[in-house]
């Protein structure tokens, strides 16, 4: 005997099934422990899984976040995933949803455009901004195979950290052959994920995100990199603040996505970052998990054991 784990799946940051982030959102109240869930996660082979459960700091509901190898305490696009997979159960076509997070309560607006299709949009947390040490710096940017970085390298961290380095054009991104290991050595003890990216226009970008201690080294769409992205860019005067970013990602992985990011900034002061894109729900399913009491139906859904 066993529960049956049910889990929804969706494509983040597209208007089209089998393009963006793949996504699995586990919607049961189940009682998992760290252990667990993290096999379940590598199971799923995604860039995360999202598993819920009842709200503890005054949100909505709390969502786990698991990479194949490890919680997250922040991420991007399986939030936007997570509250268009509730709006589809609460068959709401416009709500928001204050999600708790291991560094915060993210609200998250949803609206239907029709069927098993929503756009989404979070305010995401203001991330610390780090200078990288020169040395450090010319490491990484000889890994990439650049010649130089058009802003400096520098470390965001908003609850997962990222590097980023401006090439001084999309061709330079594209052709990036990554060397994950070596990646992994010049980005330094705090496993931050390294961002590539170039300006296509003046509210464009094409980018890139390597994290090379995953078991999907090359992300499809990074919602937690995209803001501070855009924030990188209004603080150095490439992008006006309150204009809307839009990201082109994905495309050296099959999985071409669109990512949208606004913020209000200045020099010195990031006040605001909104990240947003298109959520396709494309299915669901369950697990079954021997020795797992108990069950894991979503609520309504008639409890099943085997």
């Amino acid at each position: 005997m066993g529960a049956l784990v049910q889990y929804d799946l969706a494509d983040v940051f597209t208007d089209t099934a089998l393009g963006g982030n793949q996504l699995a959102v586990f919607t049961g109240t189940v009682a998992v422990d760290p252990g667990l869930m993290q096999a379940i996660a590598l199971e799923m082979n995604l860039s995360e899984t999202v598993f819920l459960r009842p709200a503890e700091a005054g949100g909505d509901i709390r969502a786990k976040l698991y990479s194949t190898v490890t919680e997250v305490d922040f991420a991007g696009h399986p939030l936007l995933g997570t509250a268009a997979v509730l709006a589809q159960h609460q068959a709401a076509d416009e709500t928001t949803l204050h999600i708790e997070t291991n560094v915060g309560v993210v609200p998250v607006t949803t609206r239907r455009l029709g069927e098993d299709r929503y756009t989404a949009w979070m305010r995401q947390p203001l991330p610390k901004v780090s200078p990288v040490p020169d040395e450090q710096a010319a490491g990484l940017l000889a890994v990439l195979g650049l010649q130089q970085s058009l802003l400096p390298v520098t470390l965001y961290d908003a609850g997962i950290p990222h590097l980023y380095v401006m090439a001084d054009s999309p061709e330079a991104v594209r052709a990036v052959v990554p060397d994950f290991p070596a990646l992994g050595r010049a980005a330094g003890p705090g496993r931050a994920r390294i961002n590539v990216f170039a300006l296509t226009g003046p509210d464009t970008a094409v980018t890139r995100m390597f994290s090379p201690y995953d078991r999907v080294p090359e992300d499809p769409a990074c919602g937690s990199a995209a803001g501070p992205l855009a924030a990188h860019l209004v603080r150095h005067g490439f992008l006006a603040s309150g204009v809307q970013l839009t990201l082109s990602q994905g495309e050296a992985v099959n999985r071409p996505s669109t990512l949208y990011a606004q913020v209000v900034a200045d020099q010195d002061d990031i006040q605001s970052i909104d990240v947003g894109g298109g959520v396709r729900l494309i299915g669901s399913g369950r697990l079954r998990l021997p020795g797992l009491g108990g069950s894991a139906a979503r609520p309504g859904d008639r409890t099943e054991t085997a």
